[in-house]
């Protein structure tokens, strides 16, 4: 073999080595470029998933949000479908302290990696209309301060008689089929039971005995009310106690079946708290051997409590015009013994005793019996009274009465009304007693008037001596217990007087519920992938 060719062999067998070499290389590079090209998009392919898992947190967190009380909602983790289980997300609502945003917080995960979605929302107190508790078509009203005892009030024909005390205080010892309306505070250290809604100007007080409230509680003064009843129904829909002071919920271990909101301190003492309570952000509630099972919601912007609107003193004076077509019984005050005179119906001479009060049965259509002169129309002179009323109406007139030993029945298909009526002649819109402030001018004493709807209207006070039975609805100055009464609840009212179903329910006041829901989006950022 010549030099030359086996330079040339040389030449060759350097050149297929290089040639190897660079295709070596380009097959490394290729193999490496696929391997991190298939990393990079199962990477790009899991922080897609991971954030499409973070938005659909995102979307179940405000749902559930707008579902439920924002401040308490809990976003159940959650799978995507079709990611063949890979991605996944979990959710938190967290509201700040004073309640005015909410943050929603969704991170999504998905082959390792992760993303997370935070939005902020403003929060709106949620409201609705109250209105002042309305009374159904039954009334016992009283203008003065009252303590009410020895009482059985009792719902009659379907109706459920309330109190409405105008001024206040009053003092609660009797069971009360309706609402209790009081421009007043209101007390009980005993057997108060209410069931329908308690609603007063000033503050409650129960601080004794077993007293309970079915319905809501009310205050809108700015003391202490202090309450040791139970409250709200059992198996019923919870109550609402709302006060625009401090609440003291007493040692009583009593059920508390309600929602409670003050605008002061809160205090729990031995009590079981079945509902919420929201109070100023200032302040949080002090504990002492209970506990609040629907949580605390503080808030700077609690509703005031509006006083109710009561109405004023409604002030009669007697017209002919108010009863027309009424045969009238004018009584003189002499000393015979005439059909026209007061001794007529007040006194027992051995041969007429009561005997006024006797002849009521004998009229129709309207009476009036006008006792003005007298000092007063009593049946307490030994005659038991016991007249049979035909008469569709039978107006009494008189400074004073004693209705000791009277029984009223009602003629066989005869509905006959009874109005005792002593006159307000001062127009000024508040009872005026012609015999003082405070006198008593009616005494029941043991009267049966059961048997007809009777009216009691006096600007004087009324008072129970010897018991007695009364249907129908009492107007009067204010009210002296002294003995057992029984009263059944029956719409009566005077010519002229605003039925008490009209005129007490007041304006609708928006007030907050003490939830809220979400507002506005103030902020929304990815926080980051990784």
């Amino acid at each position: 073999m010549s030099r030359t060719r086996a330079d040339d062999d040389g030449a060759a067998l350097i050149t297929v080595i290089i040639v190897a070499l660079v295709l070596g290389l380009i097959v490394v590079t290729l193999s490496a470029a696929v391997v991190n090209t298939t990393a990079t998009a199962v990477g790009v392919r899991g922080s897609l998933q991971a954030q499409s898992a973070a938005d659909a947190g995102m979307a179940a967190a405000v749902a559930a949000a707008k579902a439920d009380e924002v401040c308490a909602t809990e976003v159940p983790p959650g799978d995507i479908p079709g990611s063949g289980g890979g991605a996944s997300y979990t959710a938190t609502v967290v509201c700040d302290e004073t309640r005015s945003s909410v943050t929603l917080t969704a991170i999504g995960t998905a082959d390792g990696s992760s993303a997370t979605v935070r939005t902020v929302y403003s929060l709106v107190p949620e409201t609705t209309e109250v209105v002042d508790p309305s009374l159904t078509p039954v009334g016992l009203v009283l203008y003065e301060g009252s303590t009410m005892g020895q009482v059985t009030l009792l719902a009659h024909g379907g109706n459920e008689p309330q109190i409405v005390s105008v001024k206040g205080p009053f003092g609660c010892r009797l069971t009360i089929p309706g609402n209790l309306i009081v421009g007043g505070d209101v007390t009980s250290s005993d057997g108060c039971n209410i069931t329908g809604d308690l609603y007063a100007a000033g503050n409650v007080t129960f601080n004794g005995g077993a007293t309970t409230v079915l319905g809501d509680i009310l205050a809108a003064g700015t003391g202490t009310s202090k309450i040791n009843s139970t409250v709200g129904r059992a198996g019923g829909p919870r109550s609402s106690v709302r006060v625009n002071g401090a609440l003291d919920l007493l040692w009583s271990g009593a059920p508390f079946r309600a929602d409670a909101t003050a605008r002061g301190e809160v205090t729990v003492n031995d009590r079981v708290i079945e509902g919420r309570v929201t109070l100023p952000t200032a302040h949080s509630p002090s504990i002492n051997g209970g506990r609040i099972d629907g949580g605390v919601v503080k808030s700077d912007s609690i509703s005031p409590v509006p006083a109710p609107g009561l109405p004023g003193w409604f002030d009669y004076v007697y017209r002919a015009s108010d009863w027309p077509g009424a045969a009238v019984i004018t009584l003189r005050d002499v000393s015979t013994m005439s059909t026209d005179s007061c001794r007529y119906f007040n006194e027992n001479n051995g041969t007429f005793a009561n005997q006024g009060w006797k002849d009521l049965a004998n009229y129709t259509g309207t009476v009036v019996v006008d006792g003005r002169a007298c000092s007063q129309l009593t049946s307490n002179a030994g005659g038991s009274p016991a007249p049979t009323i035909k008469a569709s109406n039978v107006v009494l007139l008189a400074k004073k009465f004693n209705t000791t030993g009277l029984t009223m029945r009602s003629a066989a298909g005869a509905a006959p009304k009874v109005f005792f009526v002593t006159e307000d002649t001062v127009a000024d819109g508040k009872p005026s007693c012609p015999l003082g402030a405070t006198a008593t001018n009616f005494d029941t004493n043991g009267a049966n008037l059961e048997g007809v709807r009777s009216l009691v209207y006096t600007p004087c006070r009324l008072s129970v001596s010897g018991g007695g039975v009364l249907l129908g609805s009492l107007y009067t100055n204010g009210f002296n217990s002294g003995g057992q009464i029984t009263i059944k609840g029956e719409l009566m009212g005077l010519p002229g007087m605003a039925p008490p179903d009209g005129g007490y329910g007041g304006t609708p006041v928006v007030v907050e519920t003490g939830d809220y829901a979400l507002g506005t989006v103030v902020s929304r950022r990815d926080v980051g992938a990784r």
